[in-house]
């Protein structure tokens, strides 16, 4: 079996999980080993777990060994949930064009400091100030 492989590190110790296995030599595989621990599904060999989104690892190779490598070990892992909570939480939080408005003010504060003239920059500035000057706050 061809098997192509990623070495992640968890909690200082180095694991080379499997990312693709398959019976045919493929581009980029990495080590070739007998095994046949890794099932095939609707002809395709199944290396990550299948229950979820998160489509993690489940086999991983040890001392020349296919073996089951179970990702919930791992603070990294059973952490997750948590992370995209998170990350979901400041994703409806985040505001694109309060960003962006963020940035351009904060552009315009560093070239007048500096006093570099930008005609460009200026040009789009007061565009962009003429048209929050028609629409007021208070009409939205």
């Amino acid at each position: 079996m061809y098997i192509q492989t990623k070495t992640l590190t968890l909690e200082n110790i180095e694991h080379e999980v499997v990312l693709k296995a398959s019976d045919t030599s493929f581009l980029a595989y990495d080590v070739e080993i007998e095994t046949d621990i890794i099932e095939k599904k609707d002809g395709k060999y199944i290396v990550r777990e299948q229950e979820t989104w998160d489509s993690l690892p489940i086999y991983e190779i040890v001392d020349g060994n296919v073996m089951n490598f179970n990702p919930y070990d791992y603070v990294y892992f059973t952490k997750m949930k948590r992370r995209k909570a998170l990350s979901g939480k400041i994703r409806k939080q985040y505001n694109l064009s309060a960003e962006i408005k963020t940035m351009r003010k904060t552009l315009n504060k560093i070239l007048k400091h500096i006093e570099l003239k930008d005609e460009s920059f200026d040009k789009y500035n007061k565009k962009v100030e003429n048209i929050i000057e028609k629409i007021p706050k208070n009409n939205n």
